[in-house]
């Protein structure tokens, strides 16, 4: 009878877990109120953040955009002006140091006075990928961009962040949901990544600091340069980076704690802690050794 019981209650998280994975409605937000907002975004030269910075651009906010490639960011302004914010800017700085993640914060209060929004979405490229090596210099850098910066840029915006009832969106990873292999140092400072931020809205909600939102975006395999180069040792397919941001800027909008895309990312969250063991061995078949591959 036990048995039974532990089966059927099983079943009805799985019915819930599809049903809000797949079929449930998203509530929508009113564009009208994306119009003048003060939006940062980081990692914004290309891929996802590029994206996002043309969704909100398109609506009408205010967009401050950066990343290290400057002839790339001039673009990324250029088209963010023709799809009409009445203002964009852009900061050319490498994310490796908590200098320049406060250049960003400190040139975002500069031209606009504050912010509204700040989505924190840069990435060291060289974590993504990779067998496992205690090589304390890659694995340091990898937290400090993956990690440390994005919880440095938010401690320095959040007094107008309180102040304007803002968001912070943290634009993480299923790699910091489950473990997955040949990407240690990547997954590792997502989990941070997720710590922090679930720990910070915890403090804030402590002290009755309610007036702004962290939200935690969990994201699969999307159509980046980066993730495409990977598609020779990840079976995974590539989901929409357009739909991708869009999915962002709604969860951001209507203030939702977590932001999952694609869809299926959803039942991953749950069912890793009833059947761990399946959903790791189900990841582990999408991954693939290359030949001569430098790995434990």
């Amino acid at each position: 009878m036990a048995g039974l019981k532990t089966k059927a209650a099983v079943a009805a998280v799985i019915a819930v877990v599809v049903y809000f994975g797949f079929f449930r409605r998203k509530p929508q937000y009113d564009p009208a109120e994306v119009a003048g907002l003060r939006v940062v975004v980081t990692g914004s030269s290309t891929g996802i953040g590029e994206e996002v910075a043309y969704k909100f651009a398109s609506l009408g906010a205010k967009v401050l955009v950066t990343a290290r490639t400057e002839s790339k960011l001039q673009k990324v302004v250029k088209k963010c002006k023709e799809l009409g914010s009445p203002e964009s800017y852009y900061v050319a700085v490498s994310m490796g140091s908590y200098k320049n993640a406060s250049k960003v914060i400190h040139t975002a209060m500069e031209k606009f006075g504050g912010i509204d929004v700040l989505i924190l979405n840069h990435v060291d490229s060289g974590s993504i990928y990779g067998g496992y090596q205690h090589n304390v210099a890659k694995i340091e850098r990898a937290l400090m961009t993956n990690t440390w910066t994005h919880a440095h840029m938010a401690t320095v915006a959040l007094k107008t962040l309180i102040k304007n009832k803002g968001r912070i969106v943290a634009v993480s990873s299923a790699a910091g949901m489950v473990g997955v292999p040949l990407q240690v140092q990547y997954s590792t400072s997502k989990f941070a990544l997720n710590g922090f931020f679930t720990s910070l809205r915890q403090e804030l909600m402590f002290n009755k600091t309610t007036e702004v939102l962290i939200s935690l975006c969990n994201l699969g395999f999307i159509d980046t340069d980066m993730a495409t180069n990977l598609q020779k040792y990840i079976h995974s397919d590539l989901h929409s980076k357009i739909e991708c941001a869009a999915e962002i800027v709604r969860g951001t909008m209507m203030r939702d704690r977590d932001i999952f895309f694609p869809n299926h990312i959803i039942p991953l969250s749950i069912m890793k802690d009833i059947i761990p063991d399946y959903v790791e061995k189900l990841i582990r078949e999408q991954y693939h050794l290359p030949d001569n591959f430098d790995s434990l």
